[in-house]
């Protein structure tokens, strides 16, 4: 059987037809799959730093806690401090100022206050401030002024 040169326009004009047809309902992509190496869970991606808290209210009390702890990179003192103890502030995020401690109050009448301090240093900025890094030693403790 041969084709009419008709015939044969009409053949390609519905081949093409079908094509882009195909094309426009795919959205015009190829499903490519990629290595198993290549694709990282959320889990991977989250990046974490591990340092210590310690929780001492003076030196003659007893110690409320002290831990090693994981935690998000880029999260602050504050929020490390709140996944190991009971944690109240007045005022929030970078004007956070820690009032009490696992039900410790620091009493501003007895001129008390609860010093952050960070790798044996006094903090030089606030705890919803500081940003937590890798090997930090985290202390809380009741200080005077």
């Amino acid at each position: 059987m041969k084709l009419n040169p008709k015939s044969w326009l009409a053949f390609v004009a519905v081949i093409a037809i079908a094509v882009l047809g195909w094309n426009v309902a795919t959205g015009g992509s190829q499903e490519k799959s990629e290595p198993a190496s290549s694709v990282t869970s959320q889990e991977e991606q989250i990046k974490t730093v591990r340092a210590s808290i310690t929780i001492n209210p003076n030196i003659e009390s007893e110690v409320l806690g002290a831990e090693n702890i994981e935690i998000e990179e880029g999260k602050t003192a504050l929020d490390l401090t709140r996944k190991v103890v009971g944690v109240e502030t007045s005022g929030e995020g970078e004007m956070a100022f820690v009032t009490t401690i696992n039900g410790i109050y620091a009493d501003p009448s007895k001129n008390e206050f609860w010093e952050l301090v960070i790798n044996g240093q006094p903090a030089q900025v606030g705890a919803g401030s500081y940003k937590v890094k890798q090997g930090d030693e985290i202390e809380w403790r009741i200080s005077k002024y």
